[in-house]
């Protein structure tokens, strides 16, 4: 849970300002799209100027989310001074983009549930305990007795749903279960939402599975699995970027597999990675080797190491942690 005092400045400095800029990190999942509006709605029912914005704007994928309209793509040029700035479920200040970085500014307000995060804002609540920022914000909009309109609990509630894995990892605790009531409640629609993030893929999402499928790698006796995104896949395909949202789970299905993680080649040439651990393994600190970071069953990097050489060492690494 979040240090009372720590929710105390929060609303001291919220209550100073009038205006307001919510931002997320580069290539945002459900908690971070989440965890954005689901903020901005509540602020903006309390009569503040919200801005929402990412490094990458608004994903098709998302646009069912209440608010959502409104998010757009990080523009180079700063907010004006006045205008509070807070990060959501951002765990590094450099996964804030590109267009941020120009900004010169670091954020007033940084809301997070990464154990990796090392306080970058003015301001930090990060509770490394929750299994997602959603949950942290539930806990502060509540703590705050701000507005938890229909709107905010849909958000929070994808935010909460999407990083549990459909509540199934290893965080899901007794707590979750009890805020996700609260949020259904408050107006959130658990049968539409996961309809909206898990039965509403596009036909180019199968297409790319398919291309995922054919090119897995299993390693260490079976206990290892991975696959290597290719710019061809894509083309193949016709997916985008945002629809590999989840296939990394696929093979955690495989009853041997400990570690899952893929690859993908960036346009930037850097190659990111993403990993997932079943447990014996901690994930983090292997992506930390690399700059990377994230929680001990859930991971990512991005490195300017080529695809093979990247797998050769994660392979590595991992195997250094597997049981015997």
């Amino acid at each position: 849970m979040l240090n009372p005092d720590l929710i105390a400045s929060f609303q001291k400095l919220c209550s100073q300002h009038e205006r307001f800029l919510v931002i997320s990190h580069v290539r945002p999942d459900g908690d971070a799209y989440g965890s954005t509006l689901g903020l901005a709605l509540s602020l903006r029912a309390q009569g503040k100027d919200v801005q929402v914005t990412n490094a990458d704007g608004l994903s098709p994928m998302f646009e069912f989310l209440p608010g959502s309209k409104d998010l757009t793509a990080t523009a180079p040029i700063p907010p004006e001074a006045d205008r509070l700035v807070i990060s959501v479920d951002c765990a590094d200040q450099k996964r804030l983009g590109p267009a941020f970085d120009q900004w010169k500014r670091q954020p007033d307000a940084n809301i997070d549930h990464h154990v990796s995060n090392p306080g970058y804002a003015k301001v930090n609540l990060i509770d490394a305990e929750s299994p997602a920022t959603a949950q942290v914000l539930y806990d502060i909009i509540t703590g705050l007795k701000w507005p938890l309109t229909a709107g905010v609990a849909a958000n929070l509630y994808v935010g909460l749903m999407t990083d549990t894995g459909n509540f199934r990892f290893r965080q899901t605790t007794v707590r979750t279960f009890e805020v996700a009531a609260r949020l259904v409640e408050a107006g959130a629609d658990p049968t539409d939402l996961a309809q909206s993030c898990y039965q509403s893929f596009r036909p180019e999402r199968l297409l790319l599975m398919k291309e995922v499928f054919n090119g897995i790698k299993f390693a260490n006796r079976g206990r290892i699995a991975s696959f290597y995104l290719t710019p061809e896949m894509y083309a193949r395909s016709g997916a985008i970027p945002d629809e590999t949202e989840g296939l990394i789970e696929y093979l955690q299905m495989v009853q041997t597999v400990e570690v899952a993680f893929m690859l993908e080649a960036l346009p930037d040439g850097l190659t990111r990675g993403s990993m997932r651990s079943r447990g014996h393994v901690d994930v983090q600190k292997i992506c930390q080797e690399f700059g990377g970071g994230g929680h001990r069953l859930a991971a990512g990097l991005r490195s300017k190491l080529p695809p093979a050489e990247l797998e050769s060492k994660l392979q590595e690494l991992i195997a250094k942690q597997l049981p015997e």
